[in-house]
C-alpha cells in the first residue's frame, strides 16, 4: 500500500510536464537559473509543527534576489506583503496556497499548501528534566529522574520556552497551569511500547507538576496527555516526548586532542537505536555527544598520550554503545568509556589493524526474547575477511571468516570472497553481510548472507547484484517483517523489498534520472529511515528527496537551505526530522516539517488519495503470547468503488503461530468498506517435546529482619550429616518469610506476573524442592488418593534417572509425564506420596510436628502445555505454633545429675555432723541411779588420793 499511495499522484500531466525540460540543454539552463534563484521557508512557534490552526502564526522567509511580494490566499492575512520576512495568519480553516512572487521566475515548483484546522487544541505541555549534579557513577535501573511539566501557549510563550531553555514556568504559563489545575487537569506520562503510566504530583503554587520516571527506562518514547478539559474553548494537545537517559560523564583534560574526521569530509551522525535522544556527531571540528537530542551537547576528546594529533584527526567511523563509544581510526578500534580511553586489540580478541568497518543496531532489540543462555550482540566489526560481534562488557567474538563462509554457503572454494558492509536486520536476531565474490560468476557479484544469532544459523539470501570492479555499497534494512533493505553509493540507491521479490534503482518520479543528475551533479550525503518507512535522502548540496518504503519512485522536496550551509539530518521519532546546523564546534537544532512538506507536494497534483479511511488496532510494538493466549487485530480500509484495495499482513516465521482471518466487505453508494480481523494463537501439545524453555530471573526485595543465618539440623538433610548446616539467608534473593502454622497443610498459590503486572493465577501442575537440601517435609496425599492411573514421577525416581544432574535440571516440562494417563504394564506402587502440586488439587505440603524451621523452596511449573518459558521462582517459609516437647534423655540425665548432687550433699552433711557430735562431751541433765553411784565412787577415790 505504500507504493499505492503516492504512485497515482505522481503520474498525472503535471508530474510529466517537467520531464520535457531535462534534456542536455534544459539541464544546463536549469543549473544557470538556479544560480540566481532563491529559496523560501516557513516556521511556527510549535515544535515539530504539531499545531497548524487558525491561531497559529506562520513566519515566512524568502532568501534570494528579486523578491516582489507574497502571493497568499484571500482568506489569510500577512503583516507586510512586500517584505521577504513576513507574518502570516489564516483565520479560516481549509487549505491555503502560499508562494513568493519574484522577478526572475524559475521553473521550480515554489507553491506550498497549508492545511489549516480549527483551533480546538491551542496549548502544549512543556517538559523539563530536573537538573541534578553530575556523578561519575553510572545510573542504575533503580534510579529515577524527575520531570517537571507545565502548560504553555505557543502563541504567547516566552523565548526561553520556545528554545527549550526555560527552567521554570514564566508568569503567563504559571497562571495558565494554575487555571487548568483548578479545573482538574492532571498530566500522565504513558509509554508507547508497554503502555506504562506515570502519574503526576501537583504544585499549584509553583504552577507545575512533577512526575518521577525510571532513569534507565528502555521504553522511552512516551505520550504526555491529560484530561479533556478546555480553558477558553481550547484544549491541551497530547505531546510526544522522549525520556532522555541521564548524562554520561565524559571528562576531558586540557591536553586532550579533539576526535575529528579527515579534513573536507561530510559530517556524520549516529544515534542509539533504543535511545534516539542519545547521539554522536562526527565532523572535521570534533566529536560531540548529546543525551537530549542536541539541545545540549559536549565534545568527546582523547588523551594525547594515547592518540597523537594525526591519529585523532583521522576518525573514519563511530559507533554508540550502551557503555561507551567506539572509534575507527586507521584500521584500529578505540573505545571511550565514562572514565577511560583505550585501544581494542588482540587482548580483546580483535585485530590490531585492518578493520574496515564498525556498525551498531539501527532498530531497538531490547524486547526480543532470545533463547536461554544466548545474548544479542550490540556491535558488528569486520575486516575484508573476518567478521566479529561485540557484546556488553567488552566481549568480542569472531563468528566467521571468508573461508568458512564459502564452505557454509556452498560458494566456490577457489573464488575470492570479501566482506564489504555489515548491517543489522530489522529482525533483531539477524546480522547481514554484503559480500563481493570474484569467481562466482563471469563478473564481480554482490551476495548477501545472514547470520541468526538466536539460532546460530547461516543462510545465503536470494539476492545478487552485478557489482562494479571496485568498492562496496552502504546498506540499511527497513523496519519490516520480511527482509527489505536499501543499498546506496554516492550516486544511486538500490531497493530490495519483501525478500528481494521487488527490486530496482530509485528514480525521481517523472524524470527517469539518477539522484546525482536530479541534484545537479551532487552526491548522496545521508539517508535516514524512520519506523514508519519514511525515507529522506540528503544530497551534499542540501537538496532532499523523499520516498516511502516499498515505493519505487521518489519525489524531490522543495529546497530548504542553501548548499553552502553545513547541515546533517537527525531522526525525530515523532515523524518529522531535525536539522543540525554545524558551524565549527557550534551546533544548532531546528525542526524540518517533513509531513507538511509532503502534504504540500501531494496536494499540488490535485489528485485523490486512493483510500478515505485506514484504521487498525495494532497499538503496541510488542505483544507476548503464551500457551492458551490469543491476540486479535482488526484493520479497516474505506475507499471508492472499483479501486480494489486491501490490507496486507506480513508474518515472519508463520510456523510459530496459528492464524485465522475473517474479511467483511460492505459497499454503499459507491463507498467500499473492508474490515479484516486476524487472530493469532498457539495450539500444540508439547508433552513429548524436548526442552524449549527460557529462564526468567527472579527479582524479589523485602525488608530485612534481624537474622542473616540459620541452622538446618544435619539429620534432616537429603544426605544426613552429624554436623548442622549453617545457611546464609539472602534477603534480596529469597524475599519475605511466609509464617505458616505447622498443623495446617500448605498448598502454594502461584501467580504469573509480567514485570510488576499481574497476569493470572497458575492452575497448572508444579513441583517444589528445598534449595538447601532439607528433606523434613512431606505430602498429605498418596498417588492412589489423587487418582493416578500409574506410578507418578517422584524426586527419588528422577534422581535415579539423572544421577549426575542437579535438582534444577532433572525434572521440568521437558520430561514431565502425567500419572493420569494410563499405559500398558504394571501400575507400580501407588501408595507412594504424590509430590506434584496443583492450585485446585487436594495434595499439600505438611510440616514436622516436633519443631519449627525455615524452608527455602524453588517452585517450577512442569506442565509442558502451560508456557514456553521456564517459569520458576523462589520463596521462603517459617513454621510456627509448636510447643516443643522436652528431650526425655536430656531431662532424665539432668534429673539424675541434680539428684546425685543433692544426695551427695546429704551424705557429706551427715558424716560432717556425726564427726562434730562425737567431738562434744555429752552430759545428761537427769543421770540414772547407777550413774549417780558411779559418780559418788569416783569422787570418793579422788578425795582419798588427796
Amino acid at each position: 500500500m505504500g507504493g499505492g499511495l503516492l504512485g497515482p499522484l505522481l503520474g498525472g500531466p503535471m508530474a510529466r510536464a517537467p520531464e520535457l525540460l531535462w534534456g542536455a540543454r534544459g539541464l544546463a539552463l536549469l543549473w544557470w537559473l538556479c544560480g540566481c534563484c532563491g529559496i523560501w521557508r516557513y516556521k511556527t512557534n510549535v515544535e515539530n509543527y504539531a499545531l497548524l490552526t487558525t491561531r497559529t502564526t506562520i513566519y515566512l522567509e524568502y532568501e534570494g534576489p528579486s523578491f516582489v511580494e507574497w502571493d497568499i490566499s484571500t482568506l489569510c492575512t500577512v503583516t507586510n506583503k512586500s517584505s521577504p520576512t513576513a507574518t502570516l495568519n489564516c483565520p479560516v480553516p481549509g487549505i491555503h496556497k502560499i508562494r513568493p512572487i519574484v522577478g526572475n521566475e524559475t521553473l521550480e515548483n515554489v507553491d506550498r499548501y497549508f492545511s489549516i484546522s480549527k483551533h480546538l487544541n491551542c496549548f502544549l505541555w512543556y517538559v523539563l528534566k530536573s537538573s541534578s549534579e553530575q556523578s561519575s557513577v553510572p545510573s542504575s535501573k533503580n534510579d529515577s529522574q524527575e520531570l517537571i511539566l507545565w502548560i504553555y501557549d505557543p502563541e504567547n510563550a516566552e523565548p526561553s520556552e520556545l528554545n527549550h531553555s526555560a527552567t521554570s514556568p514564566p508568569p503567563n504559563s504559571k497562571t495558565l497551569s494554575k487555571q487548568f489545575w483548578n479545573l482538574g487537569q492532571e498530566p500522565v506520562v504513558q509509554t508507547y511500547f508497554r503502555n506504562t503510566k506515570y502519574f503526576a504530583t501537583a504544585f499549584p503554587e509553583l504552577g507545575f507538576w512533577k512526575i518521577n520516571v525510571p532513569a534507565m527506562l528502555d521504553d522511552i518514547i512516551t505520550n504526555i496527555h491529560g484530561k479533556a478539559i478546555a480553558f477558553q474553548d481550547c484544549f491541551v494537545l497530547d505531546s510526544p516526548f522522549i525520556i532522555s537517559r541521564p548524562e554520561e560523564p565524559f571528562p576531558n583534560n586540557v591536553s586532550d586532542n579533539s576526535l575529528c574526521s579527515p579534513a573536507g569530509s561530510e559530517p556524520y551522525i549516529e544515534w542509539s537505536a533504543c535511545f534516539p535522544t542519545t547521539a554522536l556527531l562526527l565532523s572535521e571540528f570534533g566529536t560531540f555527544h548529546t543525551n537530549d537530542g542536541f539541545i545540549t551537547y559536549k565534545e568527546i576528546k582523547a588523551p594525547s598520550h594515547i592518540l597523537d594529533f594525526d591519529l585523532s584527526h583521522n576518525v573514519t567511523d563511530i559507533v554508540l554503545t550502551d557503555d561507551g563509544i567506539l572509534f575507527l581510526i586507521m584500521g584500529t578500534v578505540y573505545k571511550r568509556e565514562s572514565n577511560r580511553f583505550f585501544k581494542l586489540g588482540p587482548e580483546y580478541n580483535l585485530p590490531e589493524t585492518g578493520i574496515t568497518g564498525i556498525q551498531s543496531r539501527l532498530w531497538c532489540s531490547s524486547e526480543y526474547p532470545v533463547q536461554s543462555g544466548r545474548k544479542l550482540s550490540t556491535v558488528a566489526i569486520w575486516t575484508p575477511s573476518e567478521q566479529y560481534l561485540g557484546y556488553d562488557g567488552n566481549v568480542f567474538i569472531k563468528i566467521t571468516d571468508t573461508t568458512k563462509l564459502k564452505r557454509v554457503l556452498d560458494l566456490p572454494m577457489a573464488a575470492s570472497l570479501s566482506i564489504g558492509t555489515v548491517c543489522y536486520d530489522s529482525r533483531p536476531s539477524e546480522v547481514s553481510l554484503l559480500m563481493a565474490c570474484v569467481g562466482c560468476s563471469s563478473s564481480r557479484v554482490f551476495y548477501l548472507s545472514a547470520y541468526n544469532e538466536d539460532r546460530d544459523l547461516w543462510v545465503l539470501r536470494d539476492f545478487s547484484l552485478n557489482a562494479p570492479p571496485q568498492g562496496f555499497m552502504q546498506m540499511e534494512f527497513v523496519y519490516s517483517a520480511s527482509p527489505s533493505m536499501l543499498m546506496w553509493n554516492k550516486e544511486k540507491i538500490y531497493y530490495s523489498y519483501k525478500n528481494n521479490t521487488i527490486n530496482g534503482f530509485v528514480i525521481v518520479s517523472g524524470l527517469n534520472q539518477t539522484l546525482s543528475e536530479v541534484s545537479r551533479g551532487s552526491t548522496i550525503h545521508q539517508l535516514v529511515i524512520d519506523y514508519f518507512g519514511n525515507t529522506v535522502i540528503k544530497m551534499k548540496n542540501n537538496m532532499m528527496i523523499f520516498f516511502k518504503v516499498e515505493m519505487k519512485d521518489a519525489v524531490e522536496l522543495p529546497e530548504w537551505e542553501k548548499k553552502s550551509i553545513n547541515i546533517v539530518l537527525y531522526l525525530n521519532p515523532s515523524g518529522n526530522l531535525y536539522m543540525l546546523f554545524i558551524n565549527g564546534s557550534s551546533i544548532h537544532r531546528e525542526d524540518y516539517p517533513l509531513k507538511t512538506e509532503m502534504f504540500s507536494y501531494i496536494h499540488g497534483f490535485q489528485d485523490i488519495c486512493p483510500y478515505v479511511v485506514f484504521k487498525h488496532s495494532m497499538d503496541l510494538n510488542v505483544y507476548y503470547l503464551d500457551m492458551g493466549d490469543e491476540v486479535t487485530f482488526w484493520a479497516q480500509i474505506v475507499y471508492m468503488e472499483n479501486l480494489g484495495l486491501s490490507t496486507d499482513v506480513e508474518i515472519y516465521r508463520p510456523e510459530l503461530l496459528m492464524q485465522t482471518t475473517y474479511v467483511d466487505y460492505e459497499i454503499a453508494r459507491g463507498i467500499c468498506t473492508k474490515n479484516q480481523t486476524i487472530k493469532f494463537y498457539h495450539k500444540m501439545d508439547y508433552s513429548l517435546e524436548p526442552n524449549y524453555t527460557e529462564a526468567l530471573p527472579s527479582d524479589i526485595t523485602c525488608i530485612k529482619h534481624n537474622f542473616t543465618t540459620y541452622k538446618i539440623p544435619g539429620e534432616y538433610l537429603w544426605d544426613p550429616t552429624t554436623e548442622d548446616l549453617v545457611v546464609n539467608y539472602d534477603w534480596d534473593k529469597y524475599g519475605c518469610l511466609m509464617d505458616l502454622h505447622y498443623a495446617i497443610p500448605f498448598n502454594p498459590d502461584i501467580a504469573l506476573y509480567d514485570g510488576s503486572t499481574f497476569v493470572k493465577t497458575v492452575e497448572a501442575n508444579f513441583i517444589l524442592w528445598e534449595v538447601h537440601g532439607r528433606s523434613d517435609y512431606s505430602y498429605n496425599s498418596s498417588m492412589k488418593q489423587v487418582g493416578c492411573l500409574r506410578e507418578a514421577q517422584t524426586w527419588i525416581s528422577m534422581l535415579e534417572e539423572h544421577e549426575n544432574s542437579t535438582l534444577d535440571e532433572i525434572w521440568g516440562p521437558q520430561n514431565y509425564r502425567s500419572c493420569f494417563e494410563s499405559e500398558l504394564g504394571p501400575l507400580g506402587d501407588l501408595n507412594q506420596l504424590y509430590q506434584i502440586l496443583n492450585h485446585s488439587g487436594y495434595n499439600s505440603v505438611i510440616w514436622p510436628t516436633e519443631y519449627s524451621g525455615i524452608y527455602v523452596f524453588r517452585v517450577k511449573i512442569v506442565d509442558p502445555n502451560f508456557s514456553f518459558c521456564d517459569l520458576n521462582t523462589i520463596f521462603a517459609v517459617r513454621t510456627y505454633g509448636i510447643v516443643e516437647s522436652p528431650n526425655i534423655g536430656k531431662v532424665a540425665g539432668f534429673s539424675i545429675l541434680i539428684l546425685s548432687i543433692f544426695g551427695g550433699i546429704l551424705v557429706i552433711s551427715y558424716f560432717r555432723y556425726v564427726k562434730i557430735y562425737r567431738a562434744l562431751i555429752y552430759v545428761d541433765p537427769l543421770p540414772s541411779h547407777d550413774q549417780q553411784d558411779q559418780t559418788r565412787k569416783t569422787a570418793h577415790e579422788l578425795k582419798k588420793d588427796q
